[in-house]
């Protein structure tokens, strides 16, 4: 059963959601309603659900903050009365950004998405295709150096120097990985743990990733250091 955590500081909104989510979707399984950004990333942490339904301005921590900090596996679906973080939200890797008052048919269209990415399109990608001009082509994922999120596409970039633009958010790309090899580094990069040379520490306390086949390094946010902690 698909799990949900539905977050919003007003408490009607909040209602309105839940009711309008078993609607759409009836076999969703909402096991857990927050009303600050605090209590969800508790929640977040406890859970681990698929999927996080999240407003933007919320007291103790805002929905993109909470983003970087949600479970790798967790698919985000920010709803909002705020048109003008909608960039932000996609380099979060958001599958969707609705906007409130929500209607049923946006929300259906919503819950169709997400239910198109069920185990079937959950099973782990092999190949990365893109059409360029008349000519289409094909990427192997283990020799993926890195994918950064360009709005509601993914740019991927190989080991061996290619580079395809794919018609696919990050968020939803990285639901077909392999989170033990793909690793979250920055709100809008993900890296092939396979393809890093080297991690660099600056003198600022900054960490740049090094992967074969990018000239340049990328940045660790510092939301995703834990990772190299123990390195």
């Amino acid at each position: 059963m698909t799990t949900a955590l539905i977050a919003d500081d007003e408490p009607q909104l909040l209602d309105e959601l839940h009711q309008l989510l078993t609607e759409a979707w009836p076999d969703l399984a909402i096991v857990a309603r927050a009303k600050s950004g605090t209590e969800a990333r508790r929640l977040l942490d406890e859970l681990r659900p698929d999927i996080a339904f999240l407003d933007i301005r919320m007291p103790g921590i805002d929905g993109l903050s909470l983003a970087s900090l949600a479970p790798a596996g967790t698919r985000l679906v920010f709803v909002t009365a705020h048109p003008e973080h909608a960039l932000d939200a996609f380099e979060h890797g958001a599958v969707d950004y609705l906007r409130k008052p929500l209607t049923p048919a946006r929300l259906a269209a919503t819950v169709q998405r997400l239910q198109q990415q069920g185990p079937a399109a959950a099973e782990k990608l092999r190949f990365l295709q893109a059409w360029t001009g008349n000519t289409m082509k094909l990427l192997e994922v283990d020799q993926l150096a890195a994918l950064r999120s360009e709005l509601r596409h993914t740019r991927a970039l190989s080991q061996g120097g290619e580079q395809l633009l794919l018609r696919t958010s990050l968020g939803e790309l990285m639901h077909q990985l392999d989170p033990q090899l793909f690793w979250q580094i920055h709100r809008g990069s993900v890296v092939n743990a396979r393809a890093i040379e080297r991690i660099e520490r600056r003198d600022d306390g900054e960490l740049w990733v090094h992967l074969r086949g990018l000239a340049q390094p990328l940045p660790v946010s510092r939301a995703h250091r834990g990772r190299f902690r123990s390195m």
